[in-house]
């Protein structure tokens, strides 16, 4: 049986810059952009500085590298939201929903890079952040106005403006579920806890009829329409 040599070229290449890549990720979320430089990444890593640098010329490249690879990952995941939405109403609305938590689990620092980037205002990350996730953006909103035409999305509703109050609950609480809870029960289940009235409170807020949980009392075999 033939063993496997060292690998080399591309892969060998890409590993110290995933690690590199990984290990900023995880400080930025705890800290901030502003709080580390690149020799704490260096450290992190394990590596000299001037081996990060050989990869990352800068300290402003190897923070767009965060970003852009944030960006990445969301799009991958876009490909699977995309195909969640074959179905319709609520349906369509929870297969979504279970792409977005899936997007956020397998990246568990992506949902603090957002928030923090968003509060450190850095104009061309927030530039670079805003058209990776635009087209999550839109998707959405123009479910929602198809929701709003078949009478099972509130008429009252602006679907950009909705999806913006929906998509700043969702990166605030991932990015808040690492914090230990009040409540006197373990970490995970605190945590399903918290998603599950997520999703609760999404469904109230952009359905005309929701019930605690699917088939449960008051959910009625077919949407209500809005009387004008």
């Amino acid at each position: 049986m033939k063993t496997r040599g060292p690998r080399t070229g591309k892969a060998s290449a890409a590993e110290p810059r995933e690690r590199i890549l990984q290990e900023a990720t995880r400080l930025i979320a705890q800290r901030g952009f502003g709080a580390i430089s690149v020799n704490d990444v260096a450290q992190a890593v394990g590596i000299s500085k001037q081996a990060l640098l050989y990869h990352y010329p800068s300290r402003e490249a190897l923070h767009a590298a965060v970003v852009d690879s944030l960006i990445e990952h969301s799009n991958r995941h876009l490909l699977l939201l995309l195909g969640a939405f074959t179905g319709k109403g609520e349906e369509r609305l929870e297969r979504a929903m279970a792409q977005i938590r899936q997007f956020f689990d397998t990246d568990p620092h992506a949902a603090r890079v957002m928030l923090r980037e968003l509060l450190d205002g850095d104009r061309e990350q927030l530039a670079r952040l805003r058209q990776g996730v635009e087209p999550w953006l839109r998707l959405m909103a123009d479910t929602l106005r198809q929701g709003q035409q078949e009478g099972r999305i509130r008429l009252e509703l602006d679907p950009e403006a909705a999806v913006a109050h929906v998509g700043t609950l969702l990166v605030s609480t991932f990015a808040l579920l690492p914090l230990e809870g009040w409540a006197e029960v373990s970490g995970a289940e605190w945590r399903e806890r918290r998603l599950g009235e997520v999703v609760r409170i999404i469904e109230r807020y952009l359905f005309t009829h929701a019930s605690p949980e699917p088939g449960g009392p008051g959910r009625s075999s077919s949407p209500r329409r809005q009387t004008k």
